[in-house]
């Protein structure tokens, strides 16, 4: 859960960001919009989040009754890893792609490796359950 809500709260920054370089000197108005826009943003994101919440909590209730919890957790966080994978590269070349930061290419390798891995994880037919 906290990553999707950490994936909420970068999604917002990417979103700024995006109203930020199309930015024109069109008046008051644009601002305005901008401001309608992203709380509306914020809006649809909390209702989406609360939604995403109850369903995985039943997700996961069911799984640990069917003895597949690591493979539900893993069907659940490897797409929102690679959700935050997708927006935090917005991010990072919204704020311009520098070679010398190597611990958020770090964190970007993290984020698409352990996403992927667990996708992976999620196709496997032999379940891994324990005695």
């Amino acid at each position: 859960m906290a990553l999707a809500f950490w994936l909420c709260y970068i999604g917002r920054s990417a979103y700024l960001g995006i109203f930020a370089l199309s930015y024109e000197k069109r008046g008051w108005s644009y601002g305005k919009l901008v401001g309608f826009l992203d709380k509306a943003f914020i809006i649809v994101l909390g209702v989406g989040w609360l939604i995403f919440m109850i369903i995985v909590e039943e997700y996961f209730r069911l799984g640990a009754l069917k003895g597949d919890l690591l493979k539900r957790f893993a069907r659940v966080t490897g797409p929102v890893l690679l959700g935050l994978f997708v927006v935090d590269l917005i991010l990072f070349w919204l704020g311009g792609i520098s070679s010398g930061n190597w611990f958020r290419w770090l964190i970007l390798a993290g984020e698409l490796g352990i996403g992927l891995v667990m996708l992976v994880y999620t196709k496997t037919k032999t379940p891994l359950k324990s005695n």
